[in-house]
């Protein structure tokens, strides 16, 4: 049988990629020798299989029943796999776990019977926020083997042996793994993968953008300082819209040289064959390109009479690090309106109903911009803002950290910036410096942050004014007033945070920094 706790998968084999998706967060947990897994999959060839499934059913620890309308419809997961481990569960000699992967009716027999379930055993309901819940349940898993795991009786052999296994487990978990960690530690370095345990939700902030983003005509707008979650949001409503069957585009205006940007007809070339590329398209711009129209009739025509017939289902356009555009004024105020004209066209032409965008930006345009051909004042607003102590506490705990009442110093120094908490954390998780001396070398040119504050650096030295403002910041006792323009974009830097109508850096990180650095 093997060391560790045994789990039991019952799912319908049309659920395989998403018991696949919620074995990945179990992967440590068997690494360190805590948990086995078990699935028919396993059966070899030649095995009988129901007397397998029999035998894993009597003796398995935990029962993961993955519930969905499928699974309620298969005569032998409703009414051989989900009876027997009921009666186990009301025995108590198992411990069994629900997890609804998509939506059933709940007025069904298969409803009926889940709620005879013991309370402590009701279904998990997960369809709407998969990776977030999903978490949840590895961490609800992990409780539960721990705890059986210390239940088992001793073997009655001496110390040194009964330490062994122990030791043995310790030995499979790899070198950058603390011992309670969620999961395999990840270098912060841009967007947070999908399926990531080290992404924090927001909410409802991902709930109202996946509500919004199937919308006709949806139009998102996304605003954060740099390294504060902009393009992980992006790629989460964009995965929501592919799970709703939608087609999508993911466009970083990062990835573009700045020959595109130096006139109109530049950018929206790139736009165009961008999109076609991404789509598996030619991109064939000549062809409507050779038209006498302005640029921007000829990019609109391009999305309508190419790309649209060519997808069978809504487009969803993520546009991701706008702002890149935002200091070539004029392109900016042409492209951006073109933007506001296609969201406009959805009132006259059903077409452009497909058509949604996910737009993120890390500042506001600062030059002249109609407001009634601006983007910025339509559709969504999102602005994604620092973590709060109980999301910055959680990510600790993901990462096997318990700070207690350190966590304060941490959240002193860094106030709640994501990026900034992420490599703390990673850091710390690691073992390579104790706490103190991470938050000594924090604020200096060869700390962990020395690339991210000379960034800003090289801003605020470029802008007298800035200079000016964030000097006066960092200089003052408390919370300090100083012009509105210079707090609006020091705000999104990420540099500040607002108390009324006062302000004070986000954390001491960079009071420290720049106290020394750009003071008279």
């Amino acid at each position: 049988m093997g060391s560790g706790i045994e789990l039991f998968f019952s799912y319908s084999h049309k659920d395989e990629p998403l018991r696949d998706e919620l074995a990945k967060h179990l992967s440590l947990l068997q690494r360190q020798g805590v948990l086995r897994t078990w699935h028919d999959r396993q059966i070899a060839a030649g095995d009988e299989w129901a007397k397998q499934i029999d035998q894993h059913l009597d003796q398995a620890d935990i029962i993961l029943l993955l519930i969905s309308p499928d699974f309620l419809a298969s005569d032998y997961c409703y009414d051989i796999e989900l009876t027997r481990a009921m009666e186990r569960h009301h025995r108590g000699d198992a411990v069994v776990i629900p997890v609804i992967l998509r939506p059933v009716d709940w007025q069904s027999a298969g409803f009926a019977a889940l709620q005879a379930l013991p309370k402590n055993a009701q279904p998990v309901i997960t369809w709407e926020h998969q990776d977030e819940a999903f978490l949840d349940v590895a961490r609800g898993i992990r409780r539960v083997a721990e705890q059986r795991a210390q239940a088992l009786p001793s073997p009655g052999s001496d110390r040194a042996d009964q330490q062994a296994p122990e030791q043995a487990a310790q030995e499979q978990i790899p070198e950058q793994v603390p011992a309670q960690a969620i999961a395999p530690l990840e270098l912060p370095d841009g967007q947070v993968p999908l399926g990531s345990p080290f992404y924090v939700q927001r909410p409802p902030i991902e709930a109202d953008c996946y509500e919004e983003v199937v919308k006709p005509s949806a139009l998102i707008r996304i605003k954060a300082p740099r390294q504060v979650g902009k393009s992980s949001l992006l790629a989460r409503i964009l995965a929501h819209a592919e799970n709703q069957g939608y087609c999508t585009v993911h466009l970083s205006f990062q990835e573009a040289e700045e020959d595109f940007f130096e006139t109109l007809d530049g950018l929206l070339r790139w736009l165009c064959a961008s999109i076609a590329n991404a789509l598996g398209l030619p991109a064939q711009l000549d062809r409507f390109w050779a038209e006498p129209l302005a640029k921007k009739q000829k990019c609109g025509n391009y999305l309508q009479d190419y790309i649209f017939p060519q997808v069978n289902a809504p487009l969803v356009l993520g546009l991701d690090e706008v702002d890149r555009v935002f200091p070539y004024a004029k392109r900016a105020s042409e492209f951006l309106s073109m933007l506001r004209a296609w969201h406009d066209a959805r009132k006259n032409d059903p077409n452009w109903q497909r058509l949604r965008l996910v737009i993120t930006h890390s500042k506001e345009v600062y030059g002249p911009l109609d407001i009634n051909q601006s983007p910025f004042n339509v559709g969504l607003p999102i602005e994604l803002s620092e973590f709060s102590e109980a999301q910055m506490a959680d990510l600790a705990q993901r990462h096997g950290l318990d700070l207690g009442p350190r966590l304060q110093d941490v959240r002193q120094l860094l106030g709640g910036h994501p990026y900034l908490l992420r490599l703390a954390l990673y850091t710390l998780a690691r073992q390579r410096t104790s706490l103190d001396e991470f938050l000594q070398q924090a604020p200096t040119q060869g700390g962990p942050y020395g690339e991210h504050l000379r960034h800003h650096l090289k801003t605020l030295l470029e802008h007298e004014k800035l200079r000016q403002a964030m000097q006066t910041v960092v200089l003052a006792p408390g919370p300090v007033q100083i012009d509105d323009t210079a707090a609006f974009q020091l705000r999104g830097m990420g540099l500040i945070r607002s108390l009324g109508d006062t302000v004070e850096p986000l954390g001491d990180l960079y009071r420290y920094y720049f106290r020394d650095r750009i003071t008279d």
